[in-house]
């Protein structure tokens, strides 16, 4: 959407206040209002604190503005939000102060070495010459902690060091220190430790910035730090276990991308409050902002996925710390040539069934028939040129539990990715998804797509992860009867088949009778094997073996409620579609040299039918007794008349 402004103060609010309510495309100004303006961040409550031309602006959620009394700093003023209604503001040689909305000075001058605003904006944390002194607000007023720490001199690398960064957690005080040789270091330390002495682990590559979380589940404490490294990537850093005692911690570490991945320009590292974090840089040209969901996701697992938002260099210019994020994770940006918003909570990489954080969404619920299903991704993809990946479909036997294949089809082949790039639709045939009221199981093998910008492949969906359920349907099948239907065996089955003895054919009859009411799925009563012999392919030149099916009714025990008609088509359906993609059938030795090519035809020999009517009637033990009744009826009738005649 486009709108054109004037170029003065109401502007500035009306357009603020519009990116807050909505989230929209970026908002295009001909005289652009923001032209010197700087985020500064989003309190709790989603009042937002912006600078514009040295003075701060205050926008309230219902839309109300305010201006903060201009603080006049002899150079620069540098601005930090602090909730619930503070800020700090840093200027000349390290001085800070704070003041409140009105303007009040609420602590009037402290000096500092370093500062840091607390992961929440609810405190800040300074130091001045080893001593730290931390500021948060209780009840209106200022409470304060101060602590003198040192390193253990006993270690070579601490003899010689700087403290490059500090960070403020929820419960701990944070530091890097970089020494003579290059190497950098992290200690970790609780406000209520009972040690002042710190102790360090090696940070690799240490570059910077950094920044730093805390992440408390089930009370169990841990702290996530992320900077970006000499070599240009991202590494993230874990620590776990800091003890009280003696300042102890266990630190592990692990790069985020690939090697193929490295940023070419300022990187900046943003908090995102239960999330993780928001990192803003350019990558192969592009600019970029990925999201870590530390508190979710498991990134010490490489095949987890990065939530990736996508700037076109038209639309966006520059990379700057120009972001805040407010609480509903709604992220503002103000751009060169325009204003951005956008809703980050649709690029938030989520932990989910199909254990795939790469996957935002695939159907779960399918309707008998479906030909298609659509999966979409957290980021944009392109399709892999070398991978030859399968995507297989498997259905879950009702009274077996046994976990059968339907089709296996190749991506390349049936997959096709959307015009946004976002989503794939695979091509399935009608006969996959075949019976209702039935669990199936589709997996996926590694690198089967890729990421349109990063060039980093995919892994798949393993067995039973993504579960898709058909719902219930009634058949009626009240007037139906038996069907009859041939298929034979191809050249190469009939030769196999043809040095079976007699024996060995029945038994061949029988298994492929079983194997192929498994993968239709039907009950094994309702399939019989009446007869096979030779038949003469015009085509071909050669005989081929051929087998008459009888497809029989369901009855009030049969699982598969389907007339025989739709039992017929199919049966039909599974051996023509495997002519294009793998199916059960081509694995089993009773049905993988089944002609694929003839399918299942109807069969019209009335003698056949005859015979199957007899060997129905047979087969039906009540009209089986009535025979064997009537036979004695009629046996004692013959012998009682002969009695009779004797008589006479």
């Amino acid at each position: 959407m486009s709108v054109i402004f004037r170029n003065n103060t109401s502007s500035i609010i009306f357009i603020v206040l519009v990116i807050i309510l909505i989230s929209c495309p970026p908002i295009q100004t001909k005289d652009d209002p923001f032209r010197n303006a700087k985020a500064i961040g989003a309190y709790d409550d989603g009042t937002i604190l912006v600078e514009v031309k040295d003075s701060l602006r205050l926008i309230y959620p219902n839309g109300t503005p305010h201006s903060i009394p201009k603080i006049h700093c002899k150079k620069k003023c540098h601005y930090h939000l602090l909730n619930p209604n503070y800020v700090i503001i840093t200027y000349d040689n390290n001085v800070g102060m704070m003041i409140d909305w009105k303007g009040s000075k609420i602590l009037k001058r402290f000096k500092y070495d370093k500062l840091s605003i607390g992961e929440k904006n609810d405190k800040f944390l300074i130091m001045r010459h080893n001593e730290f002194t931390e500021y948060h607000i209780e009840h209106g007023k200022i409470v304060k902690i101060t602590n003198s720490l040192h390193f253990d001199k006993s270690h070579k690398e601490h003899k010689e060091h700087k403290i490059t960064e500090i960070f403020s957690l929820d419960d701990a005080w944070g530091i890097t220190i970089s020494s003579e040789k290059k190497k950098s270091f992290f200690s970790i330390i609780k406000t209520e430790s009972k040690s002042k002495t710190l102790t360090t682990e090696e940070l690799e590559d240490f570059a910077g910035p950094s920044k730093c979380i805390t992440k408390n589940k089930n009370n169990d404490i841990q702290y996530y730090c992320l900077y970006r490294t000499h070599t240009h990537r991202l590494k993230l850093v874990n620590i776990k276990n800091l003890s009280l005692n003696d300042n102890t911690f266990d630190l592990t570490s692990t790069d985020l991308f690939q090697s193929d991945i490295s940023f070419e320009t300022k990187t900046f590292i943003h908090i995102m409050p239960n999330v993780g974090f928001l990192v803003e840089a350019t990558a192969k040209l592009n600019p970029k902002y990925y999201i870590f969901n530390i508190f979710e996701i498991d990134y010490f697992d490489p095949n987890n996925a990065f939530g990736e938002w996508i700037i076109n260099n038209n639309d966006n210019d520059f990379i700057d710390d120009n972001i805040f994020i407010l609480p509903n994770n709604k992220a503002i940006q103000i751009r060169k040539n325009g204003k951005y918003v956008n809703d980050l909570s649709s690029k938030i990489p989520e932990n989910n069934q199909y254990k795939n954080t790469h996957i935002k969404s695939v159907p779960n619920n399918v309707d008998i028939g479906t030909t298609t299903l659509k999966i979409t991704f957290l980021n944009a993809i392109t399709s892999t040129t070398t991978t030859a990946a399968n995507i297989s479909i498997y259905y879950k036997n009702k009274n077996s539990n046994e976990i059968i294949l339907r089709q296996k089809l190749l991506c390349k082949k049936h997959c096709t990715i959307s015009d946004d790039d976002y989503s794939l639709t695979i091509d399935i045939p009608k006969i996959t998804f075949n019976m209702p009221n039935t669990t199936y199981y589709v997996e996926i093998d590694d690198d089967f797509v890729k990421y349109k910008y990063d060039l980093i492949t995919i892994p798949g969906i393993k067995k039973e992860n993504w579960i898709i359920n058909t719902p219930d349907y009634k058949y009626s099948n009240e007037d139906d009867k038996f069907k009859l239907g041939n298929l034979r065996l191809n050249s190469i089955g009939t030769e196999e088949f043809d040095k079976l003895s007699d024996a060995d054919k029945d038994y061949f009859s029988d298994q492929m009778r079983i194997e192929l009411s498994k993968n239709i799925p039907v009950d094994y009563s309702r399939i019989k094997i009446n007869d096979k012999k030779y038949e003469f392919d015009m085509t071909l030149g050669v005989n081929l073996y051929k087998f008459l099916i009888q497809i029989d009714p369901p009855n009030e025990y049969s699982d598969n409620k389907k007339s025989t008609k739709q039992v017929f088509e199919d049966l039909n359906s599974l051996i023509i579609t495997s002519q294009n993609l793998t199916t059960n059938l081509d694995y089993n030795n009773y049905t993988k040299n089944i002609d694929k090519d003839y399918g299942l035809k109807e069969a019209s020999d009335t003698l056949a039918e005859l015979k199957a009517s007899l060997n129905n009637f047979i087969a039906d033990r009540r009209y089986l007794i009535i025979i064997i009744v009537c036979l004695i009826l009629i046996a004692m009738l013959y012998f009682y008349g002969r009695y009779k005649n004797k008589k006479v």
